[in-house]
């Protein structure tokens, strides 16, 4: 068996992943300072990038809270997909196989933080770690390996759309000086994202920080793609429920749907500073994530607007 096949067994039998692939260190080694595998790991080869699905029950957990206004059921969504269960559940499974791969192949393997849950260096005002990862603190783009590992292509909406689940999945890596036999390419089947057909994302953003027509090249290891113009600022506001359209029983902190810089920091500045702010997360970030859960990615029509769980 090879180290390849060994490590992706351990990851899905051992880990119970539903998602694994393996791309070189070298496809982000163009990202900024600080944020490339070597400045974290000076011999950085690899890059096991892992991920769970977000559970069908969750999700629709959403639709409820969004569809019916039904706030008692936001913690099975919140709780458990983003703040404890599976973030939870990601970053100890993501220790365990960083130790397996040092224990099975003598090398050095960094997990990586998967969430803003153990960020601690944001760069600037917080953001949602998929509308910009460094200012949410994150060490390494995450979406950015999966992509060049060959799990899924980003999306208009700046998340990793799978074939299986579209967006709706939770990704974590690690950085390891291991080399492979094989490393994975990306993904190169059937177009999942084509917004000239689509555009839901953008549709269903409540702050209309997605553009629906104008967007940016994105380079992906081997992989350049188009996702859409986003406005980081609104897309934050509108995460952290500052704004009455995601936190219709919470503080309005930003009367702007586009807020500036200044705006964001001094509504970060009274959220933390509000009484009783307490919160395994920096900051919950699970207000909003409309262009996660309606992408019609993923058998979205089956699996939730024929079963009725969604009417919109």
């Amino acid at each position: 068996m090879t180290r390849t096949e060994a490590v992706k067994r351990r990851v899905c039998a051992g880990s119970d992943m539903d998602y694994v692939g393996i791309c070189p260190s070298s496809v982000l080694e163009g990202e900024p300072r600080g944020h490339r595998p070597s400045d974290l790991l000076p011999n950085a080869k690899s890059i096991v990038v892992f991920g769970r699905r977000l559970i069908s029950g969750s999700v629709q957990a959403k639709f409820r809270q969004i569809e019916d206004k039904t706030a008692n059921v936001s913690g099975a969504y919140s709780a458990h997909s983003f703040v404890l269960s599976l973030n939870q559940l990601c970053a100890k499974e993501t220790y365990e196989i960083a130790q397996y791969l040092e224990n099975a192949f003598g090398c050095f393997a960094m997990p990586l933080t998967n969430n803003v849950l153990q960020a601690v260096q944001p760069e600037g005002n917080y953001a949602p770690f998929f509308a910009d990862p460094y200012k949410a603190g994150l060490p390494i783009d995450i979406y950015k390996a999966a992509v060049a590992a060959g799990i899924g292509e980003m999306g208009w909406n700046h998340r990793v759309v799978t074939p299986d689940c579209g967006p709706r999945v939770y990704l974590c890596g690690i950085v390891t000086s291991l080399e492979f036999e094989q490393y994975d390419e990306p993904y190169s089947g059937e177009r999942l994202c084509d917004p000239s057909k689509c555009g839901v994302c953008a549709k269903v953003c409540p702050v209309g920080a997605l553009d629906p027509a104008e967007g940016e090249d994105k380079c992906f290891g081997k992989t350049r793609c188009r996702v859409g113009k986003l406005d980081v600022n609104a897309c934050s506001a509108a995460c952290f429920g500052f704004r009455r359209e995601t936190n219709p029983v919470g503080s309005v902190r930003v009367e702007n749907a586009h807020p500036s810089d200044g705006e964001l920091a001094a509504a970060l500045e009274k959220q933390f500073a509000a009484p009783g702010f307490q919160t395994l997360d920096h900051l919950p970030m699970f207000h909003c994530d409309r262009c996660m859960i309606y992408c019609p990615v993923g058998d979205f029509e089956k699996k939730y607007r024929a079963a009725g769980l969604t009417r919109e």
